[in-house]
């Protein structure tokens, strides 16, 4: 496991909370102020600028929230009993493509281009999946991990929309990572962790 893994592994929730929704809202407002300081000077600039800037932003709050469910999702597939054990191989490639995906995005607005916005709208609309995709993985590896049987959608449901709604969910899952983390560390055995 690495250092970045274990920390978010770690982490608090009110730490998470600063980082994954205080400082891309307080990075939005920052970017907001400086163009409309850009924009008394010079106008021309306002577009330009204001797309990179935004971009800048927006890419590190996604490579911040999904380094969050790499980790969880790592870390919880290993908690989990191995006959019910996911294949991580997916998971994988939809944490990796929208991170790559994100940056074409970006290039294709500063186009500003009619044609290539809706070129690109299928690869955005699988980069949604990606995502979707990645909070199943994450919600049911977690409920799998701390009952050590097989789930059903009614089962991960909770955890699923949780983490969807990050602001408000991740007040609610973190501590029960938290709590998988310390057993794993401590060598007890997982199952019913969610108990405490």
């Amino acid at each position: 496991m690495n250092a970045i893994t274990s920390l978010f592994l770690r982490a608090k929730h009110w730490q998470l909370f600063l980082l994954l929704i205080c400082v891309p809202f307080f990075g939005q407002v920052a970017c907001v102020t400086y163009l409309l300081l850009v924009a008394q000077r010079r106008p021309e600039h306002f577009v330009r600028a204001g797309g990179w800037l935004f971009g800048i932003v927006f890419a590190l709050y996604i490579f911040c929230n999904l380094s969050w469910l790499w980790s969880l999702g790592s870390f919880l597939n290993s908690v989990v009993p191995r006959p019910l054990k996911p294949r991580m191989g997916f998971f994988r490639f939809a944490m990796i493509y929208p991170t790559v995906y994100v940056f074409a995005f970006i290039a294709v607005l500063q186009i500003q281009n009619l044609t290539a916005f809706a070129l690109i709208m299928p690869f955005h609309f699988f980069a949604m999946f990606c995502m979707f995709y990645s909070l199943y993985f994450v919600s049911k590896n977690l409920v799998m991990a701390e009952s050590s049987k097989s789930v059903s959608f009614d089962d991960y449901a909770g955890p699923f929309f949780l983490i969807w709604f990050l602001p408000l969910g991740i007040w609610f899952i973190q501590p029960r990572i938290n709590r998988i983390y310390a057993l794993k560390r401590s060598g007890e055995p997982v199952t019913g962790a969610n108990a405490g």
